[in-house]
């Protein structure tokens, strides 16, 4: 192989030199061209399965991460329990309740970052 390669070497080198070799130009030309249209082939297809292994490692930890469905299930929360005895205005009423004890309390304070001069210029 590496004396086969040495001789295409010599002949390429001789070729470079005369005008007779332009065919042969033409055919290494072509040869490279579809050299390098196998090499992006190989290189696509071995991209998408990188991808795709990458995909699914990040799937398969997902899955481990989060519970199985059985799990989740029996910590499923109810949440009617929550609102059970309690009729949609006494919702309301602690609502503004809340909120007027919210802004009594925020009346006397001032607000953040506010200072006691009026414009800064002094």
């Amino acid at each position: 192989m590496i004396r086969q390669l040495e001789a295409w070497w010599g002949y390429t080198l001789r070729c470079a030199q005369s005008p007779g070799c332009d065919s042969s130009w033409t055919w290494m030309g072509i040869a490279a061209a579809v050299g390098v249209l196998i090499g992006l082939i190989v290189l696509r297809r071995s991209v998408r399965k990188y991808f795709a292994y990458s995909a699914e490692r990040l799937r398969v930890a997902e899955k481990a991460r989060v519970a199985d469905v059985e799990t989740l299930s029996r910590y499923r929360v109810d949440s009617e329990k929550f609102f059970a005895g309690q009729e949609q205005a006494d919702v309301e009423q602690r609502i503004r309740q809340a909120l007027e004890e919210r802004k009594a309390r925020d009346q006397g304070q001032p607000r953040p970052g506010a200072s006691g001069k009026s414009d800064g210029t002094g």
